[in-house]
């Protein structure tokens, strides 16, 4: 029996950049001109937080909007968080979670991976939960041990894996002058596939 082709993701991951200009420009020349058929590719973008209401209203309704992060906790005293429900209530559909900026650089580790992939999978939120390896990790070939223990860690939080895309992202290749080529991240897929087939289904992998 022939598997059922999968749908492509493309994401754009805008970080802490954009102005109300630019974004206004990016949308308008280049996003809502964007030639695609939206029933073989979805397309996320996720701005800044405080850009998401301006570039909701701008885009094309084939462009979804993506939140870059959320808060491990629901409503309540959490100043300057941004709750899952907060997202699904400004009907924000998408969220990334364990970008390997906020491990690295704000201390997220698995653990609170797995509790945001847990609210999102409560809340009903798609999410994009990033893996990969560092420099060192690489080069010491730890990579595939280091992918194994992210996604044992949020593995049990899922409870559909319907709504959970796997972003591998080769932590020593950001903004580092090296490259990941294709065979490395078709390397690291393998791997992830693999380790999906064996842990969850054959279906989800």
């Amino acid at each position: 029996m022939e598997a059922p082709q999968r749908k492509m993701i493309i994401g754009g991951n805008w970080k802490c950049n954009g102005t109300l200009q630019s974004i206004k420009e990016l949308v308008s020349n280049v996003l809502n001109k964007a030639d695609f058929d939206s029933s073989k590719v979805e397309v996320v973008v996720a701005p800044i937080s405080i850009h998401i209401a301006s570039v909701k209203a701008l885009l094309n309704e084939n462009i979804q909007v993506c939140s870059q992060n959320m808060s491990a906790t629901p409503n309540g005293a959490f100043t300057g968080e941004i709750s899952g429900e907060q997202l699904k209530d400004f009907d924000v559909q998408w969220v990334l979670v364990g970008h390997s900026e906020r491990r690295v650089k704000y201390g997220e580790t698995n653990e609170t991976v797995a509790t945001k992939v847990a609210r999102a999978q409560e809340i009903g939120l798609n999410t994009i939960v990033c893996l990969g390896e560092s420099l060192e990790q690489r080069e010491a070939g730890e990579t595939n041990t280091h992918l194994q223990s992210q996604l044992e860690a949020f593995k049990p939080s899922v409870t559909d894996w319907n709504k959970v895309v796997l972003a591998y992202e080769p932590i020593w290749a950001i903004g580092t002058g090296k490259t990941a080529t294709p065979e490395i991240a078709e390397a690291a897929h393998a791997y992830i596939r693999q380790w999906m087939a064996q842990n969850v289904s054959e279906e989800v992998a």
